[in-house]
Formats: structure tokens, sequence, C-alpha cells
């Protein structure tokens, strides 16, 4: 039978991932100056338009692209070709020089104050950009970041109250280094998962919450599968050391582990080639929690409760 010793390097994994977060972060914002942003997170503008059949997506994209204005353009209606356009108040400036550039030459006050109305701005853009009529407009509006607030401070409730309540639970159906040590890699999960995040600039949204939430589901699913087993290999009449044991029930459940994690990821893979693009940064998210989530349950939950025995001197589970 296939026996790794995964004891060996429980410094190196540890050590590894500790590097790779640390570094995640500094390149996010020693080099992106910080998260992406998002209407959901930070504001910004909001139009659901119809345009004439002739124009695509990739049209709609390259006409923003060309006036260097960040755009996320989601095609609602296919036969209809609605489009909802999103853009980052950061884009603002953009917009109004290229209405000073196209706008008529006017003496209308009246008309001179609503035209630095950032609605009405964003208005002008969209009719003589794409040649349409104020009625194709279906709507206009300004997006607060209510959303993005409510998501921040509901996120971080939720997660100290799960890690609280986890810890609770595992310390009584397990032992309380057991909560300890699913609780180090749920955090490390979380870390490792902003990291790439902020790497890859991909903007925060309520999928990226729901990919994240999922990603904390299967990893606690993937580690007590191996804490289950390790406390069943303890009850036997034969007694190991804490790394053998440890070894032991990791290499026992390695099979259906990375099987579990193989079928679950070519759901993923299935959603990325036929998904809506709009599910590619959450179909993203998602593959590499899983991926991650593997890993922490065997190279980081397992090595904690060795380093608990070992500083609390217990060579036992």
């Amino acid at each position: 039978m296939f026996n790794f010793n995964f004891s060996k390097y429980k410094y190196l994994s540890i050590g590894l991932s500790t590097v790779c977060i640390i570094a995640g972060f500094i390149y996010t914002f020693a080099v992106h100056k910080g998260f992406a942003h998002s209407l959901d997170f930070n504001g910004g503008l909001r139009a659901v338009v119809v345009l004439d059949k002739a124009l695509g997506r990739n049209d709609v994209e390259k006409f923003f692209k060309d006036k260097e204005i960040e755009a996320i353009v989601i095609q609602l209606d296919k036969e209809k070709n609605h489009y909802q356009i999103d853009i980052g108040l950061g884009a603002v400036p953009k917009i109004e020089e290229y209405n000073n550039l196209n706008k008529p030459k006017s003496t209308d006050t009246n008309a001179i104050a609503k035209s630095r109305v950032t609605i009405d701005e964003l208005i002008f853009m969209l009719t003589h950009g794409f040649k349409i009529s104020e009625e194709s407009i279906l709507s206009a509006d300004q997006v607060g970041a209510v959303v993005g607030g409510e998501l921040t401070s509901t996120g971080i409730t939720l997660l100290f109250s799960t890690l609280a309540i986890m810890t609770v639970y595992l310390s009584f159906r397990f032992q309380f280094k057991f909560a300890l040590a699913a609780s180090i890699a749920l955090i490390h999960d979380l870390l490792f998962a902003l990291a790439v995040i902020g790497v890859f600039q991909i903007k925060p949204s309520v999928p990226i919450i729901a990919a994240l939430l999922t990603l904390f589901g299967y990893s606690i699913n993937d580690t007590i599968v191996i804490f289950d087993r390790i406390r069943e290999n303890s009850h036997s009449k034969v007694k190991v050391s804490t790394p053998s044991m440890i070894n032991m029930s990791i290499n026992q459940t390695l099979g259906r582990t990375i099987n579990t994690s193989f079928t679950t990821l070519i759901s993923i893979v299935a959603l990325i080639i036929g998904g809506a693009v709009e599910l590619y940064d959450f179909a993203f998210v998602l593959t590499f929690g899983i991926i991650i989530g593997t890993y922490s349950s065997i190279f980081i939950a397992s090595p904690v409760i060795e380093i608990y025995n070992l500083v609390f001197h217990k060579d036992t589970i």
C-alpha cells in the first residue's frame, strides 16, 4: 500500500503557505494598490440598454476599452439585445472627457448644469456612442456601496460565528486540538483565497462571497474525514506515535480525498467551459478553493495536531 510520510514535511508546508499568503498580499497592495473595485462593494453607475442587433457584446466591450473605461458588460436578453453596463465611479472623468469632445457647444445654462449630472453624462455617452435614442436606455442609476458594506460586516460576523461554533462542536465531538487545527486550516484557506483574488484582481461580488463560503464547507468536510480516521485509529489496540498515526490516517483517506476533489473539479471545469462569462470568476475561485481546501486538510490541519502534541509533550492522540 502507498505510504507517504506527510509528517516529514509539516514545517515546509506551513512555511510555504505562510510565504505565499504574505507574498500575495504584498503584491496586491504594492502593484495593484489594493483589491479590485466593483459596484457591489464600491458603488458606481449601472445602465440597462437596448442596442442594435448588429452590435454584439464584444463590440460594446471594445467601445469602452477604446475610451480606457473599465466596464462590465452583461447580456441580459440575447433575443432583444439587452445589456447591463456597470461602470465604476473612477471612470466618470473619462466619460466627461468623451462628452466634452462630442457635445455641441451651447450657451444654455440649464443644459450646462444638466451636463454635469453624472447620470446624464452616462446617458449622453451611451446615446451618442451607440447611436441610440434615450428611449433605448431602459434604466440608468448610480449604485451606492451599501451592499458592499452590509456584505463586509455580515461576512466578518458569520466568519467569527462559524469559527466559534465549529470550535465548540469539534471540541465536544473530538478534542480541542482538532477544533484548533480545523479553525487554523479554515483561516489559512480564507487568507490564501483572498491573496489569489488580490493578485488576479478578481472583482468582489456576491458570487465570489458564495464561492468563499463553499470553500469553507468543502474544506471542513475534507478535514473532518481525516480527523475521524485519526480518531478511529487511535482506538486501535496497537499504540503508535502521533506522527505515525497521522501519516497512517492521511494515507488511508488519500484515495477518497483525491477522488472527491477530482470529481468535484470536473463539475467546475464544465461550468467554466459551458457556463456564462459572468460565472468565470466564481468558477475560478471555486476551483482554486477546492485545491487549496484539499491541501490544507492534509498539510495544514493535520500537522497542527502533531505540533500541538509536541508543544504540550504528548505522544498519542
